[in-house]
């Protein structure tokens, strides 16, 4: 079930059956390097059914990326309900396979993740939180139209927190 598209990319809910997928992902160093680190199999299947729970619950959470050319999964993006300060927020996300990198794969695939938040799920305001080294998301963010706010110290670390323009209203 595509949920939204872009020119070279569609967007699913994750299932059970892209564990294998998903454990390769989590198991590369270099994508993982401002994640946490490599997950193990057990870890990424506790990641998954929960992804899975909350997209049933919420209606949103990560979602397979799928190129469009040879319908590979390549990564996962999404929309993850997240308290920051005492705040609730929508967090925007993504995990891209190494071997896309570099192919402007990722500034297409999140601007359409946010354009879905924003206009289809009415969110009114999306976040990133980007560990200060990570300068390809910061960059990526950037392009996107996300605007950095302020530093945040979350999950014992900190984060430039990255947030969506207000929307403008006009009256026609």
């Amino acid at each position: 079930m595509i949920i939204f598209e872009t020119e070279h990319l569609q967007f699913r809910p994750l299932t059970h059956s892209d564990l294998d997928d998903l454990t390769a992902l989590y198991a590369d160093p270099e994508v993982m390097r401002f994640l946490g680190g490599p997950r193990t199999p057990d870890e990424v299947q506790r990641v998954l059914n929960r992804y899975i729970r909350e997209y049933q619950i919420y209606g949103h959470a990560f979602f397979a990326i799928i190129h469009k050319s040879d319908q590979q999964f390549i990564g996962q993006c999404g929309l993850l309900d997240q308290e920051v300060e005492g705040q609730p927020e929508v967090e925007l996300g993504y995990v891209l396979a190494r071997p896309y990198w570099q192919q402007g794969l990722a500034v297409e695939g999140v601007q359409a993740l946010k354009d879905y938040g924003l206009l289809q799920r009415g969110f009114p305001r999306l976040i990133s939180l980007i560990p200060p080294e990570n300068q390809v998301s910061i960059s990526i963010a950037e392009k996107i139209d996300m605007q950095y706010e302020r530093d945040v110290d979350q999950w014992g670390q900190n984060f430039r927190l990255y947030a969506t323009k207000p929307a403008l209203h006009t009256d026609a």
